[in-house]
């Protein structure tokens, strides 16, 4: 997000205060990258929930290691079928990272299932000090007659995270302000259905479904072979997140999957910056019990009892995304002034308003609201602390193609096609197949001092746009549906 905000900072030439801006900005610019690359990653799959179908035939010639990946992620339910309650244990391996921006804003995307048996969307922290890293085990007991499941997390013996079901009721790990360990309980409701596939919310690549799809395939590539730590063989295949050429030419961000040869599942995952890996997941054992070490309803869980200190900053954000979120929603959780269009685009069919977490800023939100249109021309706009604390500073670059009688102000400037690939990226895949080469952005100033970002999958005349911003008004005064 603060990529946005600082791109002619690092990668133009040109202003006396240049190289004093980089040397100010620059920590927080790398967090902003890196954690709009999470972010993106996040919300193409959690905007488009359940994962599309695999590759076809033709797909598996064209793109063989999108093709292995999307068989390895389909092969993890085959861990979950057998006889006998399955146990799973991973590790994640946090590794010591001498950067301290970086070693500290480290995070996963985690699923958890609720009582309508729906996905909730949660972020895993996992900051370390510079140079200290820690490991997190991740044990699971899965029932694959009843549906019944046990998950938790543990830090140095101290639970930071549990999701169970025992047939009546969703069960959640809750911790107290000193840190005390509660387990609260969830009667599951009349229309419950858990999702079609436990790998979905309990598998190593939860995260990863939704983009097996035609549109994701130019995301991965071979990488090789690998040994396993157990010795057997395995093929490695890169996932990069592709944002546009200027921020590929300044960062590298990118995750490793080794498939095991042997059964073709996903035996590891590694999350690289460069040469310098930021985490490592790793499945260490599957096997089948008579019955779980931890309660289908989580009583007994270790440490219960007693205050959780494993690792300052460790633990949960729950429902860091909240798709399908209505305008009061948006309202309530910005601590700032937000706005909607009072009337949708005129060529567009639907609304979408997803909530989530401001990951360069937490624990402020950020609101994504989605215009899809049947001619492509699908229109976003984001709001959020991030933008409001630092878009400023990249508009005085710009100029100002349009005022509004409301006091509006259109923003534009060199990068603004780049701006908009990133906003229309955020807004996920399902929206559209591909980006246009006629896209548009925008950064808006509001009369509030807030600067939304605006980005349209394509053309649109002067009058369209026009139209657009003087639809805008507070969402808080929004009368329609």
């Amino acid at each position: 997000m603060n990529a946005i905000a600082e791109l002619d900072a690092v990668n133009r030439q040109a202003t006396t205060v240049r190289p004093r801006r980089i040397n100010l900005w620059r920590p927080a610019w790398i967090m902003g990258v890196v954690a709009s690359l999470l972010i993106l990653a996040a919300l193409h799959q959690w905007l488009g929930w359940p994962p599309g179908p695999a590759p076809n035939r033709d797909t598996g010639v064209l793109w063989p290691a999108f093709s292995l990946f999307s068989q390895a992620w389909a092969s993890e339910d085959t861990l979950f079928n057998k006889e006998g309650i399955v146990h799973l244990v991973n590790e994640i391996v946090v590794r010591p990272v001498l950067n301290p921006e970086l070693a500290n804003m480290r995070w996963l995307p985690l699923v958890s299932l609720d009582a309508q048996g729906r996905i909730r969307f949660n972020q895993l922290r996992l900051p370390a000090k510079p140079g200290e890293g820690f490991t997190v085990l991740d044990e699971t007991y899965y029932d694959p007659h009843g549906g019944r499941f046990s998950r938790v997390m543990t830090l140095k013996g101290k639970p930071i995270f549990a999701n169970s079901f025992d047939g009546e009721a969703v069960y959640s790990l809750g911790l107290e302000p000193n840190g005390a360990v509660q387990v609260a309980r969830d009667a599951i409701a009349s229309d419950f259905n858990a999702p079609r596939s436990p790998a979905e919310f309990l598998g190593l690549a939860a995260d990863i479904g939704i983009e097996l799809d035609e549109k994701s395939k130019s995301m991965f590539s071979e990488a090789g072979e690998a040994e396993l730590s157990d010795g057997s063989k395995g093929r490695v295949i890169k996932k990069a997140m592709k944002l546009g050429e200027s921020v590929d030419t300044l960062i590298n961000a990118y995750w490793l999957f080794t498939v095991r040869e042997s059964d073709g599942t996903i035996a590891e995952r590694e999350w690289f910056i460069g040469d310098q890996s930021m985490l490592l997941i790793r499945r260490m054992r599957v096997e089948t019990v008579e019955k779980p070490a931890i309660a289908w309803n989580l009583s007994g869980i270790a440490g219960a009892d007693v205050p959780t200190q494993a690792a300052p900053g460790v633990g949960i954000t729950p429902d860091a995304v909240i798709p399908n979120a209505s305008i009061q929603d948006m309202v309530a959780k910005a601590d700032y002034e937000t706005y909607i269009f009072a009337t949708d685009p005129l060529w567009t069919v639907e609304r979408q308003i997803t909530d989530a977490l401001d990951v360069a800023s937490p624990p402020h939100r950020m609101s994504l609201v989605k215009y899809g249109a049947r001619d492509g021309r699908h229109v976003v706009l984001v709001q959020s602390y991030t933008y409001n604390t630092t878009l400023g500073l990249m508009v005085k670059k710009g100029q100002v193609v349009y005022q509004s009688s409301d006091g509006f102000k259109v923003w534009s400037g060199t990068t603004d096609k780049w701006m908009a690939g990133i906003l229309l990226q955020s807004a996920g895949y399902g929206m559209t197949d591909t980006l246009s080469d006629d896209r548009m952005g925008f950064i808006l100033e509001s009369p509030a001092g807030t600067f939304p970002a605006l980005a349209i999958n394509g053309k649109v005349s002067d009058e369209e746009l026009r139209a657009l911003v003087n639809s805008l008004v507070p969402a808080r005064s929004y009368k329609g549906k």
